[in-house]
């Protein structure tokens, strides 16, 4: 997937902060101060003579007719002044920044590149003036380019500078937002979480028998978004609430991905976005939802529950199985997942007792990475560590994500009974530099990696699983030129490739004609780019009759090659 050349062109541009409109900024900037000083100059004029109407008490049709001209003129200051402000400026970043869209929703490229999405501190850019987004001053870059005005040198102070044109855009706007808000009362009011169907689906009621016509079609197709509140269990199936009645529901196969699981809400939960910002839509308390993905938003951990739609795993209480974050938190943070776990499954669970920092297999902690007190884990190894050949060795949990250890002395533990792995004297001979002959296990791991990657298990595996590889290689290969690597950390890093290269079961859609996709071909597509590319399913678009396949994010266009995602085959249905 090559970025357009002229995109390449623009982003090079941006980031020198080299503007082709220089020429014509600064004739504006000093039109728009001439015109300033006139209006100063002719406002002092009117003053002056208003004045003397006053003074020499005119006739009222005199003095009126001079008070118009004063408004007037005192609007054309205004009109030039506001000219004056929408000027470029340069602007200084006092730290690094990210890149927001007009609705503050933090950008996934710029200028054609996710790598833009971040500038620099220290980078001077051009500004068109600053604005007011949900409450937050930002500076505009253009082209539905924001940046936090907290970011910048002196932004802090820059609210005066847009006061005039934030309150005219509230004043304008207030009627409209209202008029909105009050539109979509009852859509807040009922919580709706948006699901897209992967099959063709009928609707059942209540007592899972099927519904003739459902708001007039005998059937949902494939493709098709919808709202839902909640899962429910009817004869032993698990189905997706389509009202707040509770009288339609639809198969939760027809929505589910394998790897989705079921989540249960502790407490009244707000839907987030891919950002952290809420509109403040709820799940209930007590409400199951199936969850696609769990992923860090900043320092806190989430469970993906929609599309673009999350909520704070700090509300959900009972989790049918593990899903392991796709990411790491941004920066230095305690893990915020209070998770708990069916009891029926069979799984190893530790809880922590208090703050617990994470650990390597090395037995050093992590300075930067812990788990607070009451914090549920899935464990899938218990494993004695030495720090060193004269050390007691100690016993630890992995975690099943595989992101480190857990003390034992830490946790309480529950669930399946786990044996160390190993004994207290083999880990004492784990500590010992690993020799060449132990990394000669480790080197053909590494070695097949660029094979592995031109597969399509590699190329359509879901982004987590292909990260998930990718830093497994990365770690292996660093601890294989690493020559005071232990032979623990040679044997771990062996372990972890073997483990992420089983998940990588990506595969192309089967479909009958590719110049010819039926809906459901379509949908199946849309869902495998979304998966791969990490994007929102509204992201992905089908044009010119279904033959041509793009990502399109905030005005640029990355198009895709149908090939690479489907096949000619046969495919099957779901009802």
């Amino acid at each position: 997937m090559k970025l357009n050349h002229k995109l390449i062109m623009v982003s090079a541009a941006a980031l020198m902060s080299v503007s082709p409109l220089v020429a014509n900024t600064q004739n504006s900037v000093q039109a728009a101060t001439t015109t300033k000083s006139s209006s100063k100059t002719t406002a002092k004029k009117t003053t002056t003579s208003t004045k003397k109407t006053t003074d020499s008490k005119s006739n009222s049709k005199s003095t009126s007719s001079k008070k118009a001209a004063t408004k007037t003129t005192a609007k054309k200051s205004t009109s030039s002044k506001a000219t004056s402000k929408a000027s470029s400026n340069d602007i200084t970043l006092a730290r690094n920044a990210y890149v927001y869209d007009k609705n503050g929703k933090r950008l996934d490229k710029y200028m054609g590149s996710a790598k833009y999405t971040t500038i620099a501190r220290g980078v001077t850019v051009k500004s068109n003036g600053t604005t007011k987004i949900k409450g937050v001053l930002y500076y505009s870059l253009g082209n539905n380019a924001y940046i936090k005005a907290a970011n910048v040198v002196g932004g802090a102070n820059a609210s005066s500078s847009s006061k005039t044109t934030t309150s005219t855009k509230k004043s304008t706007t207030s009627k409209t937002t209202s008029t909105k808000k009050t539109s979509t009362k009852k859509d807040s009011d009922m919580d709706a979480i948006k699901v897209k169907l992967i099959h063709n689906a009928y609707v059942y009621d209540q007592n899972g028998k099927r519904i003739k016509k459902y708001n007039g079609k005998t059937k949902l197709t494939k493709g098709t978004t919808v709202n839902t509140y909640g899962t429910d269990t009817i004869n032993g199936k698990d189905y997706y609430q389509l009202n707040a009645a509770g009288t339609a529901f639809v198969k939760a196969s027809n929505v589910d991905s394998a790897s989705s699981v079921t989540i249960t809400m502790k407490k009244n939960a707000y839907i987030y976005d891919g950002n952290g910002d809420t509109e403040k839509k709820t799940v209930k308390k007590g409400k199951k939802v199936k969850a696609t993905e769990a992923r860090y938003i900043g320092t806190k951990l989430y469970y993906k529950i929609g599309d673009d739609q999350f909520v704070k795993a700090a509300n959900v209480g009972k989790v049918s199985s593990k899903l392991d974050p796709v990411n790491e938190p941004d920066g230095s943070a305690t893990v915020d997942d209070n998770s708990s776990y069916d009891t029926n499954l069979n799984a190893s669970i530790v809880t922590t007792t208090k703050v617990a920092p994470l650990y390597d297999i090395k037995g050093q902690a992590d300075s930067t990475r812990s788990f607070g007190a009451g914090q549920k884990q899935q464990v899938s190894e218990l494993r004695y560590i030495a720090t060193s050949a004269n050390s007691t060795p100690e016993l630890f949990y992995k975690l099943a994500s595989g992101r480190g250890y857990l003390k034992a002395t830490d946790v309480i533990y529950s669930g399946k009974t786990l044996s160390p792995v190993n004994t207290p004297e083999q880990a004492l001979t784990e500590v010992t530099v690993a020799t060449a002959a132990d990394k000669a296990k480790l080197t053909p791991s590494i070695n097949e990696a660029n094979a592995i990657k031109n597969t399509d298990a590699y190329k359509l595996a879901s982004s987590s699983a292909k990260s998930a590889y990718d830093k497994a290689i990365t770690d292996a290969t660093a601890v294989n030129n690493n020559a005071s690597a232990t032979v623990a950390q040679v044997n771990e890093a062996i372990a972890n490739i073997t483990s992420a290269k089983a998940k990588l079961d990506g595969k192309k859609v089967t479909v009958a004609n590719l110049s010819n996709l039926t809906p459901d071909e379509v949908s199946a597509i849309v869902k495998l780019v979304a998966s791969v590319n990490n994007v929102p399913e509204s992201n992905v678009q089908f044009t010119n009759n279904n033959t041509t396949l793009a990502i399109v994010t905030n005005g640029y266009t990355q198009a895709l090659n149908i090939n690479d995602y489907a096949q000619v085959g046969t495919t099957t249905s779901n009802n």
